[in-house]
C-alpha cells in the first residue's frame, strides 16, 4: 500500500469508521512531552498497483499537545499563531527526542481494516508559548500505513477500484 501525496483526478472515495486513533508521544532531553494525534477526515483509492496493492490518499487533520516542566513554561499568549510565525521562530533545530508511543490508528475501510501511524521526524524549538504558556515546537511527520497482505482484502480493493464510476469535474 502506498500513500500518494496529491490525488489523480480518478479516485474512489472509501467510507470509513475509525476503529481506534490514538497519540504517538514524544519526549525531549529538557522533560517535554510532545503529544501527536491524528483525525483522519478522507480516505481515497488511487489505484491498484499490478501485484494488488491499494493506493491511497489520506486526508486528515493532527491535533499536538506540548507538556513542558513548569521552569520551561512562557508567558501567556493569547494570539492565534500561524505555521509560517512558528517556522520564523525556531531558535533550535532537529531537537533530540525519544519516542515514548508510537500508536496505530486503525480504521475500517469498507470491510477492511487499516492501520495508519503517524510519527515525527523533526523537532525543533520555537522561542513562541501558545495560550496556557506551553512552549511551541515545530514537528515533521510522515504517515506509515500498514501493509495490506491479506489476499481477500487486495481483491476488495481490486474490485472497488474496477467498479468506481468516472470522476467529474466541473471548471
Amino acid at each position: 500500500m502506498t500513500i500518494i501525496p496529491k490525488p489523480p483526478e480518478d479516485t474512489v472515495d472509501l467510507t470509513f469508521d475509525p476503529i481506534h486513533e490514538g497519540w504517538s508521544i514524544y519526549k525531549t532531553r529538557d522533560d517535554v512531552l510532545i503529544k501527536i494525534r491524528q483525525i483522519m477526515l478522507k480516505i481515497l483509492l488511487a489505484g491498484v498497483t499490478a501485484d494488488g496493492n491499494a493506493q491511497l490518499v489520506l486526508g486528515n487533520n493532527l491535533l499536538f499537545s506540548v507538556t513542558a516542566p513548569p521552569q520551561l513554561k512562557g508567558a501567556l499568549n493569547d494570539q492565534p499563531i500561524t505555521n509560517e510565525q512558528i517556522i520564523a521562530a525556531i531558535v533550535e533545530r532537529n531537537i533530540p527526542f525519544e519516542t515514548v508511543k508510537e500508536d496505530w490508528n486503525e480504521y475500517d475501510v469498507q470491510g477492511i481494516k487499516v492501520g495508519v501511524k503517524v510519527i515525527a521526524t523533526v523537532l525543533a524549538k520555537t522561542n513562541l508559548f501558545d495560550s496556557s504558556g506551553q512552549p511551541v515546537y515545530y514537528v515533521n511527520y510522515q504517515n506509515v500505513v500498514r501493509a495490506i497482505t491479506d489476499p481477500e482484502d487486495k481483491a476488495k480493493f481490486q474490485k472497488i477500484w474496477t467498479e468506481r464510476q468516472p470522476t467529474k469535474r466541473t471548471s
